[in-house]
């Protein structure tokens, strides 16, 4: 395949991810929550991504309303949460309605649990192209690399995708692994995390970087990582759901005309269904 040859070349300028070893138990939620959002934060670096979505900024200059459609497996079904309010695309709604009060924002779930690329592209037509959103948020990979299955396939999977997106208008954002040991242990992660990497670079599409945000808050001691993984190994919890859609709605804010782009701090109390 072509595309996946060219990418191949390009892979000695990709830095690999780095692990963080876990000791997964069930995590919680502790404290009131204007505390509990400051562990969440991240240096700045994390939610300014670098490549473009026009409509998403023209969106949000207008002050109107912003469709998005969150494509993806189990962390975006929100397999781990202890009710599906806390899944992440349903806690990226209720962050950008507090940094966007005055602006109409949906975020629609359509994560299905064990499914990779090519499947989640079988049925693009009824869960992103009907929907006619304004961004598209595509996570993949994780499945293909604990399963074994064609990186080359995955590459090609993504492409034809964001191809399809993009003629139709819409905004790509791809999603970026988590930090989690069966993800750490899978014999070919690096080829799939570096190969999205450079889907990224070579498509001019942002990739939300999951892990490194995940690696630092462990490193960090802002999160034990049993806090933020469960102990199946893999999927996500509150905690890590809740946080992450804080941070993922301050990089969405982030491409707002700057006249426009809310505080930080204007979402700290935004509510959740927590574990207790």
């Amino acid at each position: 395949m072509a595309l996946f040859a060219a990418l191949t070349l390009g892979l000695p300028a990709v830095a690999a991810d780095r692990a963080v070893v876990h000791t997964p138990v069930v995590p919680a939620m502790t404290g009131d929550v204007e505390k509990f959002a400051m562990r969440c934060d991240v240096p700045a670096e994390f939610s300014r991504l670098q490549h473009p979505m026009p409509l998403v900024s023209q969106r949000l200059a207008e002050g109107k309303q912003l469709t998005i459609v969150a494509l993806g497996a189990s962390s975006t079904e929100g397999v781990g949460a202890s009710t599906r309010a806390n899944a992440y695309p349903e806690r990226l709604e209720a962050e950008l309605h507090a940094l966007f009060p005055n602006i109409a924002i949906t975020v629609h779930n359509k994560g299905i649990g064990g499914e990779d690329a090519g499947q989640m592209l079988a049925r693009f037509e009824r869960d992103v192209l009907a929907i006619e959103p304004d961004l598209l948020i595509w996570q993949a990979g994780v499945n293909a690399a604990i399963k074994g299955w064609p990186l080359e396939q995955f590459v090609e999977n993504m492409s034809v995708g964001i191809d399809i997106a993009r003629k139709h208008g819409i905004d790509v954002m791809m999603m970026g692994p988590q930090n989690a040991p069966r993800y750490v242990n899978a014999p070919h992660r690096r080829q799939f995390s570096d190969h999205m990497m450079l889907i990224s670079r070579v498509k001019d599409v942002p990739i939300f970087p999951r892990f490194r945000i995940m690696t630092h808050w462990m490193q960090s001691g802002a999160f034990r990582p049993d806090e933020l993984i469960g102990s199946d190994g893999l999927h996500m919890t509150d905690t890590s759901y809740y946080c992450l859609s804080r941070v993922l709605a301050q990089a969405i804010a982030a491409y707002a005309p700057k006249a426009d782009a809310p505080k930080p701090e204007a979402a700290r109390t935004a509510g959740f269904a927590s574990r207790r």
